[in-house]
């Protein structure tokens, strides 16, 4: 089959028309295609927000659990009598008691002057926000029966006392015998340093 000009020339238009048609073709394709990738880009942007949010959520949900936590610990501190002026009185108090109650056969304390904590006792420093741990040292000598009469004596005296006793150092011997009192049945001896630890508020 043979084309002549005659022919081309009917045939132009439709030519044309194809042509226009398959650029318009491409250009839905090309338009499709930079919109598929913005759209894919805008995806992976709101995911990404997405995310952020939810971390940052998760950060405020976690500091306002921690910051229950430390009010709910502060209350119990100012619960227990830890926070503010230490209440020495009561302390000595709460010893004569104790040691009626267990019939200690002889004990014997002195407490130093209050002040800041030092490293031995708190490696972080005296500073707690706007508090100041303090410290006062008590020197202690006991007789005993046995070593589980001094543990008992601690444990007692820890729930008894609006302070945070803790005990650095004890020593204990036997006692020789005719080192006791008369009509003392005490074996044991302790020697220990306690620290009461109170938390002033700073000013």
């Amino acid at each position: 089959m043979k084309f002549d000009a005659k022919d081309l020339k009917h045939l132009q238009w439709a030519i044309a028309f194809l042509v226009i048609m398959a650029l318009v073709g491409g250009g839905s394709v090309w338009t499709t295609l930079q919109l598929k990738k913005s759209s894919e880009k805008a995806f992976q942007e709101a995911t990404a927000a997405r995310r952020d949010i939810q971390a940052k959520l998760a950060r405020a949900r976690d500091e306002e659990q921690e910051l229950r936590d430390k009010i709910v610990r502060f209350q119990a501190l100012r619960t227990r009598g830890y926070i503010g002026a230490e209440k020495r009185l009561d302390w000595v108090e709460a010893i004569a008691r104790i040691k009626a109650a267990r019939r200690i056969f002889k004990l014997e304390y002195e407490f130093a002057p209050q002040r800041p904590v030092d490293a031995g006792i708190l490696p972080g420093g005296a500073s707690a926000g706007g508090f100041e741990i303090m410290s006062s040292r008590m020197r202690m000598q006991i007789q005993l029966l046995h070593e589980d009469e001094l543990l008992a004596f601690l444990t007692e005296l820890r729930d008894a006392v609006q302070a945070l006793v803790q005990v650095p150092s004890c020593t204990i011997e036997r006692l020789a015998p005719g080192n006791t009192d008369r009509g003392s049945k005490a074996q044991l001896r302790a020697e220990c340093t306690l620290e009461w630890i109170t938390l002033k508020e700073g000013k």
